[in-house]
């Protein structure tokens, strides 16, 4: 009954009435531009081979990993090896770095290495603690300075792997204009909670995945979503993309090239859903003319939210390159 007066109110309102404010914006951030992150696939930072063919997959970003996927008596030539790749430039696909945590014996020479080389972000695994973020975040300044880069060149994918990530993940999305995204590992969570199995759609996995995309939308960076372990079933790996989707995840970590097709789909808009977008900001335009800021669409209401939301996935098929005409 609410919603029908609310109709009916809104064809009466004045036609010089200012639209309402957009809703979808979000606090400043470092990324004036964010990009897509549909599909971050992972990489082991010591095999050259990998490294060399992963553009090929077509992730919006790579992972260069020098943490889980490094063996500690290879540590070095891995780092060497990443940082010969970063220079190399391949591909358009964000090209990051899953350096190992701070307080190791190697980050320091991470981070050292992978910067100067030019890496495009880095993903810090780990995270927990705001405070320790920030500080990464302001050594960013002198190591980018001396390796001659620009000044905040270097963005940060906050990794949250624990109890103690998740409920601090807020803080941890707005401990610096660097942090672009934060992303979730359900593994390593399942093992501090002390979970019988790393099962992603577990009680508390689920808990924990609603926990990290709301913080990361309230901190106003991207929310990606963690990986899929069956690297095998292409049907599971589907259907917890598309779950990851409904919780308010932006993409997906990849562990595997075949994954990155599935998710880079999963998280683009479907023609249907561009086609019912268009009709959707095309009727709000005409509302706002006639001083309408409520009406129907299909039987259905649309507000300003609406409207936005009908807004932000034009955008994103603009992005993914599938808005036609773009």
């Amino acid at each position: 009954m609410g919603g029908a007066w609310c109709l009916a109110a809104s064809r009466v309102a004045p036609r010089g009435e200012t639209p309402p404010p957009r809703l979808d914006s979000r606090p400043p951030a470092m990324e004036a531009n964010p990009r897509l992150r549909r599909s971050l696939l992972f990489v082991p930072g010591g095999d050259s081979r990998k490294l060399e063919r992963a553009p090929g997959a077509g992730a919006d970003t790579i992972v260069a990993d020098l943490e889980d996927a490094v063996a500690p008596e290879a540590k070095e030539r891995a780092r060497a090896e990443v940082a010969d790749w970063l220079r190399a430039a391949p591909g358009d696909a964000e090209r990051a770095v899953r350096v190992n945590a701070p307080g190791t014996p190697w980050f320091e020479a991470d981070l050292a290495a992978v910067v100067v080389a030019g890496a495009d972000a880095l993903m810090l695994p780990k995270c927990a603690d705001a405070g320790a973020l920030a500080q990464v975040a302001a050594s960013l300044d002198a190591t980018e300075q001396g390796g001659k880069r620009l000044r905040a060149a270097t963005l940060l994918l906050a990794l949250l792997e624990s109890a103690g990530g998740v409920l601090n993940a807020a803080a941890v999305g707005g401990a610096s204009p660097r942090v672009a995204a934060l992303c979730f590992g359900h593994a390593d969570f399942s093992l501090d909670m002390g979970l019988p199995a790393p099962d992603s759609t577990s009680e508390a996995v689920l808990h924990a995945r609603c926990s990290v995309a709301l913080a990361a939308r309230a901190s106003g960076v991207a929310a990606v979503d963690t990986v899929y372990l069956d690297v095998r079933d292409e049907v599971g790996f589907r259907a917890d993309a598309e779950l990851g989707r409904r919780l308010g995840f932006e993409g997906k970590l990849c562990i595997h090239p075949a994954q990155v097709a599935i998710a880079n789909a999963t998280y683009t808009p479907t023609p249907e859903q561009v086609a019912q977008a268009q009709r959707v900001v095309a009727a709000w335009v005409v509302a706002r003319a006639e001083g309408r800021s409520v009406f129907a669409l299909d039987g259905k209401m649309v507000d300003g939210p609406v409207a936005a939301l009908a807004e932000r996935t034009l955008e994103r098929a603009r992005q993914a390159g599938a808005l036609g005409g773009s």
